[in-house]
This record gives C-alpha cells, structure tokens and sequence, in this order.
C-alpha cells in the first residue's frame, strides 16, 4: 500500500458527492484486514428476541420527525437539525427521503396489524403523489439521477405502486402510471438502444430498467419491457472487454466523482456487478441471449479478480488504488455483488453461480463481523453500507436456501444493529454512525431508507417475521432473492460451524 494521506488520495467526500445526487462510496486508506480476521472465532451468543419491538421503537422515532401539509406528510431527514429538508436523496426520495420510509411503515402495518401504522404509509405517499413532479425539475449534479431509483423518480413510482398493492386506493396507481410514463418519455437515444443518464450502474440507468421491467409486470404494459430491452441494448454497447478475461462496465464517469479517469469499481453500486445483474434480469423477461452472453462475461471478469481463500471470497472495492479494501455491505460488498451470481444461476440453473453466491456470503462470515468492526465495515448500520444491508443479504440467501448457517448469522448481525440504537430521551430508537467512512467524525441520526432508521427498522423487522416463521419483505427491483419463506424456527437449535444459536 501506497504511504499517503487520506487528504492527498480523497479531495472530495463521500457526502459531498451523494448530496449532488452520485451515491458511491469513498474509502481512504486502509489495510484489508481479510486475511488477519480469518483465524479468530465468533462467541457464542442468544438471539434477541425482541426485534419486532425494536422496529416499533424505531418507528415512535420516525414519527416525531412527521411534518404535516395540505398535501400529506413528509419526514426531516435528520431531525437533530430541522433546517434541513434534505440530506443525500431529494425530500421524495428512497435513499434518504420521505419515499423509504413509506415503505418501512407499509410493512410494519401489515407485520402488527396496526392501522395507525398504515395512515402513516397513506399520509407519505399522499405527499409523494402530489410532489413527484418535483424530481425531474432537480438540479442533481449528473443528469438523468432524478430518474434513478434509489435518488429519482423510479424509487418515487415503486412506492407509489407498492401503496397501492397495499391499500388498493386507485389514486396511488394512478400516480404510478404517470410518473413511470414520465420515466418513459425522458429516455433518450443512445447508439442503438436508449439512456437516461451518462451513469448505466445501478447508481443511474441499470436502476431505471430495473424499475420498468417490474413496472411492465405489475401494469402489464409492453411498452415498458421495450424499453428497458433497449435500454439493455445500449449497456452492451458500452461494455468493456477486461484484459484478463470478461466484460466490465464503469457505472458513472470517474470525472463526475471527482476521481482519476482510471479509478474503477467493480461492485453493485457502481461497477459491473449492478450492470451484468441488470443484463441477467433483461436475458429473465426478454429471452435474448445476447442479454445472459454479457451477464455471464461479467460475472466472469469479477471471477477473475476475486480474492478467493478456500472456500471464501472478497472483491476489492476500487481500482487501481484500494485492491486491498474489501467493503462488506450492500453498496461495494457481497451483500450487493451476490445478487448477480444468484441472479445467474435462478435463469441458468448453474450450481456454479450459487456456489459463487456463497462463496461471497463467507466471505463476509469469515471476516469476523458482527463482533468486531473491520476496515470495509466500519461504524455504519445502515442498509447502504452496514449492518441492515448485512442482515437483509442473509435473510435472503436464507429465504432462497433454507441454510440454518445464514439464518443464524443474520441474527447475529441483527442483534449487533440492535445493540447500537440510541434512545436517551426516550422518544424512541435511533442510531448514530459515520457512514461517511472518509470523515468519521460526522455521526448522524437520520430517518431515511438507505443511510437511516427506515430501512435498519426494515431489516429488524424482516428478522422478526423470520424468527415466527412468517418472513416477508418489499423487495427493490434490484432483488433477485425470495420475498418470502415460511418456516417455523423457533423450536430449533442447532450449531452452524462455531456459533451457538438457541431461539426464544
């Protein structure tokens, strides 16, 4: 590793970069800490079995950050500063904003059978409704984010189709339909197929044609699968053949990061990953081939640069100057990139795909969190980075394999999130962190989907349902694991490799 200063290699924050509207990740200098961790042992530890009132906890927090208009309601994003109506996501957002948290409170409503839960859900996507027209006017700093899912306008009509499927009010529907349209017309041609935005990762168009392929299904409108089919058209075009073999695909320009023009991720977020996955779930609703051909080429370049120990594996999270940092959450770690290689092998059958699938989910195991902090997973909770994201991956790959191994280790890693909240004056839990790993001094409290209570309530929620046997969760069109699995556990105990679990 390279003796510099955190100053001379980052001149720009993460923060910086995701309140212009480019969410990425950036990391100073750090040693792998993969290799060292691998040799020490979990403890032996008891589920906590009070997750489902850790959720409601969280949302008595949420709710006194509800800010009533004539139009609905919305949330302060970081409410120990109010002046702020935005942090990272517009106010209407998923990442940050109002539009997650709809979302965390639609599922609470159906998990407690609490209507007052549901009027809260009704109450945002009141205001969403009313405001989405608000997002394509944004000022985002790479154009075409505003559309995005997890910053724009896809993120925006999900939420609105997923209210709803929940409450059948027509008026939800309608407001879906039209901003998808919206969505629709902004495509623009791009070599042979079309774009939104000059970032085709997850960050900007893949989460686009993610989105119009789930809306093509739920408003069975062809017009929407032909368009993200020529949104895929333009993601071949611009692919990369790697030199040591595979495809590769940069998923925003490095300039607009304020990065070398050589810097490259090759994770979910940002990189190949999220690219090929959007290119497998194309090859699942088109059947072209030449979708699953490039898919599995880049599933083949991130084969190549893996970090394999034995049956483990960790992909750096940027090149060419942080080979030797692995993140381990959703954005630039195995909780996000698994979703390509299982992804792969449900259109292929492939064992080789899910054998990769978890191959990366050890990857994480081995690193010996939850119990100590690691280099790529630092004082962060959240769902984009953390702790949620973490538990969330696990659930699934559960939910998809029925493996005790990761039902036990997102326990763990749930009941590691649940030790971290806050609540001094009582007005409910919170959690503080630095999920601006460049500047760990900034420790916030913030409501939102992606970086706040939402979505680590969503995840502590979603292990509640598990521990009942009634796991069922939203899942983003980004997603490719089970939303649901019902399997009583809780008269079960068993050991899964060193780690004692005893449910309640």
């Amino acid at each position: 590793m390279h003796a510099r200063s955190t100053n001379e290699l980052f001149r720009v924050s993460r923060r910086t970069f995701l309140q212009t509207g480019v969410v990425t990740a950036i990391a100073g200098p750090s040693l792998s800490g993969w290799a060292e961790a691998t040799d020490a042992r979990p403890t032996s530890f008891y589920v906590d079995p009070n997750f489902l009132s850790a959720a409601v906890e969280t949302a008595r927090w949420v709710r006194t950050a509800e800010r009533k208009t004539d139009h609905g309601s919305y949330w302060l994003p970081e409410p120990d500063h109010p002046e702020k109506l935005t942090t990272v996501s517009p106010i209407n957002g998923i990442y940050s904003g109002s539009a997650g948290t709809v979302l965390f409170f639609l599922q609470l409503a159906k998990a407690t059978n609490d209507s007052s839960y549901l009027g809260d859900a009704t109450r945002g996507a009141d205001f969403l409704a009313a405001t989405w027209h608000d997002l394509p006017a944004g000022k985002e700093r790479l154009p075409g984010m505003n559309l995005s899912f997890y910053n724009g306008l896809s993120g925006l009509a999900f939420v609105l189709a997923e209210t709803w499927k929940a409450t059948g009010d027509p008026r939800y529907k309608e407001a879906a339909l039209a901003s998808t349209q919206y969505i629709a017309d902004a495509a623009k041609p791009a070599g042979a197929g079309v774009a939104w935005s000059s970032a085709p990762g997850i960050i900007g168009d893949g989460s686009i044609i993610l989105y119009l392929l789930y809306a093509a299904r739920l408003f069975e409108k062809d017009a929407y699968l032909a368009l993200a089919d020529r949104g895929g058209e333009h993601l071949l075009e611009i692919a990369l053949p790697h030199p040591d073999g595979g495809l590769s695909w940069k998923g925003a320009p490095s300039e607009v990061l304020g990065l070398p023009k050589e810097t490259y991720f090759p994770n979910f977020e940002l990189g190949t990953a999220g690219v090929a996955y959007v290119l497998a779930r194309l090859y699942e609703d088109t059947g072209k081939t030449q979708f699953l051909d490039a898919a599995e080429q880049g599933a083949l370049h991130l084969q190549k640069i893996a970090t394999v120990r034995g049956d483990s594996t960790l992909i750096s999270y940027r090149y060419p100057d942080l080979p030797d940092l692995y993140y381990l959450g959703f954005c630039h770690g195995p909780a996000g990139t698994a979703r390509l290689f299982y992804q792969l092998y449900k259109v292929t059958k492939n064992r080789e795909y899910l054998d990769w699938t978890e191959r990366l989910a050890r990857g994480v195991i081995t690193s010996n969190i939850p119990d100590r902090l690691a280099p790529g997973f630092w004082n962060v909770v959240c769902q984009c980075c953390g702790s949620a994201g973490v538990t969330e991956f696990f659930l699934g790959l559960w939910a998809a394999t029925g493996k005790t191994e990761y039902y036990a280790f997102a326990n763990r890693v749930a009941d590691q999130a649940l030790g971290r909240q806050t609540d001094l004056d009582g007005s409910g839990y919170r959690w503080y962190q630095a999920w601006t790993r460049v500047k760990p001094w900034e420790v916030t409290a913030e409501t939102g989907y992606s970086i706040g209570a939402s979505g680590i309530g969503t995840a502590l929620l979603h292990a509640a349902l598990a521990q009942k046997g009634q796991y069922q969760a939203i899942l983003f069109p980004d997603n490719p694991f089970p939303s649901n699995r019902n399997e009583d556990l809780r008269a079960k105990q068993w050991r899964s490799a060193n780690t004692f679990l005893y449910l309640p």
